[in-house]
């Protein structure tokens, strides 16, 4: 009897109801089983009208029967009539991933053992541990107010309150959530931990949302934003990351600091868990500090391209009033377009990516600043390479370069040509320039064109090739090469120099003033020669190497010939020869009888006169030339030829008439001389030292001797004055002036003056 009765089972207490070693509750809804709840042991009371449940499991298959979550506690209070499930203690929620449907009947339910807790796996990602959980067998929501710790295959987190939707399949953590993910490599070898003030996992659409303040670090990185947002795939692996409500990218390490904001950060995952695609969308701005300067950027759209499992970037596609801008010290530099891409290269360490190229895909401007000068560049497009250390080493510009170039105060250098190429130096600013097709450059009044050009910086010099063409306001010139100094002014041109000066017009703001050294006829003037050196600024210019220059009916040649264009000033050196066309003066005429030397009445002209104008043809080694006065000074051994007559001399000045209006570009001025309208003519000379004047059949000699085209007549003067004719008779006194005209020879002696007339006689 001792042994029957302890062997027996303990005596129920008086408020219990009943008692049993299993439990098992299942809501049907269409015939499929949405949850299960089952515990080994049950406990009903009487008089509270609860059930305590002992080693509790509330399996939850879903509406799609595709879910297998399960909550597992010791104890819980169950109350029948309203549903309501009380757990007490420590709770553990899995939420595994899909699982094949559930049975469609309460039978199905009997025999299915719980299933044993583990570690999260693959198939039970998420695993989720806290205390007191409420469950609500109507609603099918669990939630508890208490701190949650969560773990899943990549890491682990914490979170205050939890609440478990089993119907949508939504469990939402509520308060100071915490996720940490240790380092892999799908994380770059970096731990990572997101922040945020709750987080929902929404089962049946896949959806992950981190809600504000939302925060994601990996190591330096941080990813701040109102809403983080992770689509997930069909095995619940991220495939679609999205940040919103003012997104923010922020790094900082011992280098510099990264910051970069916009509207929405997309990023799109591969089943390896790896970027293949970030997107920044509307307002994207971004800064980037480092020791030696810093860099910003802004575009309405930004498109990365990844690879790698290190996640790094392979291209970069921006969109929508694009524009970099990089500061090192005084220097910067910065490109606006609306369109760009960027493609990437491996650097020099591992994981790390270096610039290789950008193309602009729409019009670009790039602008280059230094303490001593500015850089302007435009094209349709831009094509930019760089080397291995991420310095830009190459620009191309294509369909139509502008660029413009200011130096210190200086007027702008502008230029512009079909195609550019740009080489950059090592401390990153461009070294040279390569332009071709249609290249033109402008500086003020100065303009140049050609089929090729090459700028270097160093040199501050342009090289031109392809019939280049240089103009200013008052010259042009055409040559097989030039060089140009742009900072010095200086110039040289070689092969085939051509200029052309023309004269400023009378109504131009300045007047004469403006007019060229090129006053010697009419019209515009001109000089060919082999090379051309000098400078723009100053406009001395000089032409070597079978220097030739003709204007109206002037011709001069010599082995050089210097300009000074502010002076107003001609130099020839070496081998001169000038032509100048004399004014017109009386006639020459032969006589067919001797008539009184008293008187000149009853000549008879010669019936054929000479036609065309008058030439002097003048050799020197030496000629100056100044415009204003329009005088011309040659010496070193001076010879002088025309029609009236010629003059060997050491020295010779040549007085031209007055440049009328023609001169200065109004050639509408008429006048009865023999030569083109409007043109400086030979007025008078002066010949020194040793002069000899041959006219006809006579013979002067004389210190000095002056020719006055006027009346045709020569004054000789100094010295010993004296005329030989044919016969060897000869004429002296203090000075003799005879003329051209009709063989009269005015003596001045110390007797006074008197005039002696030889006639030629026609046989």
């Amino acid at each position: 009897m001792a042994r029957a009765r302890l062997n027996q089972p303990a005596a129920v207490a008086a408020t219990v109801e009943q008692q049993s070693n299993e439990f098992s509750y299942s809501q049907v809804e269409n015939q499929r089983t949405l949850f299960t709840i089952r515990a080994s042991r049950a406990t009903q009371f009487k008089d509270e009208k609860r059930a305590v449940l002992q080693d509790v499991w509330i399996t939850i298959y879903g509406r799609e029967g595709n879910r297998n979550d399960n909550i597992h506690t010791r104890e819980c209070n169950y109350e029948p009539k309203s549903g309501a499930v009380q757990c007490q203690g420590d709770v553990q929620i899995d939420l595994s991933a899909a699982m094949p449907a559930a049975g469609k009947t309460l039978a199905s339910e009997k025999n299915v053992k719980p299933p044993v807790a583990t570690e999260p796996k693959a198939s039970q990602p998420i695993q989720i541990t806290t205390r007191n959980l409420s469950f609500d067998r109507e609603s099918g929501e669990a939630s508890t107010s208490e701190p949650v710790q969560f773990r899943f295959p990549q890491g682990q987190g914490h979170a205050v309150g939890v609440t478990y939707d089993s119907r949508d399949a939504t469990v939402r953590l509520e308060h100071d959530v915490e996720i940490d993910m240790a380092a892999s490599e799908k994380t770059g070898g970096l731990p990572v931990t997101a922040t945020g003030g709750s987080l929902e996992i929404r089962r049946n659409e896949r959806v992950v949302l981190l809600n504000a303040p939302a925060m994601v670090r990996q190591g330096a990185r941080e990813l701040a934003a109102g809403k983080m947002s992770i689509q997930l795939d069909a095995d619940f692996h991220a495939q679609h990351a999205v940040a919103e409500d003012h997104p923010s990218l922020r790094s900082k390490t011992a280098d510099g600091e990264f910051a970069a904001t916009g509207e929405r950060f997309e990023g799109f995952l591969n089943p390896g868990g790896s970027l293949d695609r970030i997107i920044a969308d509307g307002k994207v701005n971004g800064t980037n500090r480092t020791k030696t300067g810093t860099d910003t950027f802004s575009m309405s759209h930004a498109d990365f391209t990844m690879q790698g499992k290190q996640n790094v970037i392979k291209e970069m596609a921006a969109t929508g009033d694009v524009s970099f801008d990089s500061h090192q010290g005084s220097d910067s530099r910065s490109l606006q377009t609306q369109s760009l891409l960027v493609k990437f290269a491996t650097g020099k360490q591992p994981g790390k990516t270096r610039v290789e190229s950008a193309e602009t895909l729409a019009p670009g401007t790039i602008i280059s600043k230094t303490a001593t000068d500015s850089t302007e560049l435009r094209a349709k497009k831009f094509v930019t390479q760089f080397n291995a250390s991420g310095q830009m080493e190459k620009l191309f510009g294509y369909s139509g370069v502008e660029t413009r170039r200011q130096i210190g105060s200086a007027a702008p250098q502008i230029s512009s040509a079909t195609e550019l190429a740009a080489t950059f130096a090592a401390n990153g600013e461009w070294d040279t320039l390569d332009e071709k097709g249609s290249v033109k450059f402008q500086q003020a009044d100065r303009q140049a064109g050609a089929a090729r050009a090459r700028v270097s910086r160093e040199t501050d010099t342009v090289i031109m090739e392809g019939s280049p063409i240089l103009s200013d306001a008052v010259s042009r010139t055409t040559a097989s090469n030039v060089t140009i100094n742009q900072k010095s002014g200086d110039i040289r041109a070689t092969g085939g120099v051509v200029s052309t000066y023309t004269p400023a017009p009378q109504g131009n703001a300045q007047g004469s003033a403006q007019s060229t050294p090129m006053t010697l006829g009419s019209g515009a003037g001109h000089i060919s020669a082999q090379t051309l050196t000098g400078s723009t600024t100053s406009g001395h210019v000089i032409y070597t190497g079978h220097a030739r220059l003709w204007q109206g009916d002037s011709v001069l040649q010599a082995n050089q010939i210097e300009v000074w264009r502010d002076e107003k000033k001609l130099v020839a050196t070496g081998n001169v020869v000038a032509v100048f066309p004399q004014a017109s003066g009386p006639e020459v005429k032969t006589f067919a009888s001797p008539v009184p030397h008293s008187t000149t009445q009853g000549k008879a002209p010669n019936s054929n006169p000479p036609h065309g104008p008058t030439l002097w043809e003048i050799h020197a080694p030496t000629l100056t030339y100044w415009s204003d006065t329009g005088k011309a000074h040659l010496e070193g051994g001076v010879t002088a030829n025309s029609q009236e007559g010629s003059m060997d001399s050491q020295t010779l000045d040549v007085f031209l008439t007055p440049a009328p209006p023609a001169a200065q570009g109004l050639q509408t001025t008429t006048t009865a001389t023999t030569a083109s309208p409007g043109a400086r003519q030979l007025d008078h000379a002066l010949a020194l030292g040793g002069v000899t004047v041959r006219q006809g059949d006579r013979q002067g000699k004389a210190e000095q001797a002056e020719y006055t085209a006027a009346d045709g007549k020569f004054v000789l003067s100094g010295g010993n004055p004296i005329i030989t004719d044919a016969s060897s008779d000869t004429t002296t006194g203090h000075s003799l002036t005879f003329f051209v005209a009709n063989d009269t020879i005015l003596i001045d002696s110390q007797e006074g003056s008197r005039t002696l007339t030889r006639h030629r006689v026609e046989k």
